[in-house]
């Protein structure tokens, strides 16, 4: 591959920052862009919000990757001060040293605004380690938990390779750490439309899905869902493949099935677990599960029915409930 020269400073006014479009809530696209700068041979900085003053579009940790000849990608606003933002740290590329810039309330960039009236400061990590990007996007393939430590003022950044799901991201010792958490997974157990329309939004919504099907007629509907598919022999769960950040939904209608399977999914530590049905269906499925020895935790970690709005009357409607539920739950984790 063809290297490509660092625009010298004056080069700078002349050249345009460049979305490149990639997805700014994938917590790989900023790694993507500063991994493909350094196999071109272009230097990239890392910018992360490390604090808010008043309101913000974006909350505290939101980053945006540059590379040295304006190209970005992320977030950092609404997307109304991007490129502004983006020339800035190509600045600081061309300088080659650390800063955190003020912009919105309080900023000396009297031509950048926020429209939410709040102010943001960024800190620019010029020219991040090209081994601590690498292990980056290794841990967020395999969803695994991992943090950012930016030594403000010391133009220094580590990798620590764990983060618990409920920690936050902001200051500890001077440094600003930032949490990287795997994306919600989803697995639906079951059968029916109700369970295909969900698969198909996940999907639609970027989310990897595995469904585990009580009934081979509905695998082909789940071919262009981009999910796992495996079709359960009896009433018993293979081993599955859940982390803290997965949520487990039932969507079927044989009560003693989903019973059988529902214990053995009880074993597991998602961070939602959800069934469908009436609320007479769900107290009857709570007695169930204590008769056969399930412990109140347990049961109370199960939501039931599913959805956050009330009863739906279309597959499509309850997909969005329940995928409406598993959004507010993993908020509540991330915080």
């Amino acid at each position: 591959m063809t290297k490509l020269a660092d625009p010298s400073p004056a080069d700078l006014q002349a050249i345009v920052p460049c979305d490149t479009g990639l997805d700014p809530d994938a917590a790989d696209s900023v790694f993507r862009l500063l991994a493909l700068g350094h196999a071109q041979g272009l230097a990239g900085a890392l910018l992360t919000i490390t604090n808010i003053v008043g309101g913000a579009p974006r909350a505290l940790g939101a980053q945006m990757a540059v590379l040295a000849d304006g190209r970005y990608c992320g977030y950092v606003s609404g997307g109304c001060v991007e490129a502004a933002v983006a020339g800035e740290a190509m600045k600081a590329i061309a300088v080659g040293v650390d800063k955190t810039l003020r912009f919105g309330t309080g900023s000396p960039f009297l031509d950048i605004e926020l429209p939410c009236g709040g102010g943001i400061d960024i800190h620019i990590h010029v020219r991040p380690d090209p081994a601590m990007i690498e292990m980056a996007l290794d841990h967020i393939a395999a969803r695994e938990p991992f943090a950012i430590a930016l030594a403000v003022g010391q133009g220094k950044a580590r990798l620590t390779p764990h983060s618990e799901p409920r920690e936050r991201n902001g200051w500890l010792h001077g440094s600003f750490i930032r949490h990287y958490h795997p994306q919600t997974q989803l697995v639906l157990i079951g059968e029916g439309y109700e369970l295909v329309g969900l698969a198909r939004l996940g999907h639609s919504c970027g989310l990897p899905v595995q469904a585990y099907l009580t009934a081979e007629a509905g695998a082909h509907a789940l071919d262009d869902c981009g999910a796992a598919v495996a079709v359960l022999q009896g009433a018993q769960l293979p081993v599955l493949l859940v982390d803290p950040f997965t949520a487990i939904v039932f969507m079927l209608h044989d009560r003693f099935k989903e019973s059988r399977l529902l214990e053995s999914a009880l074993d597991y530590s998602p961070f939602y677990i959800g069934a469908l049905g009436s609320r007479r269906t769900h107290a009857s499925r709570l007695d169930r599960l204590d008769a056969a020895g399930i412990g109140p935790d347990r049961l109370a970690s199960l939501h039931g029915p599913v959805g956050l709005f009330g009863p739906t009357r279309t597959a499509t409607a309850l997909a969005i409930s329940v995928l409406a539920e598993i959004t507010e739950a993993r908020a509540q984790l991330d915080g």
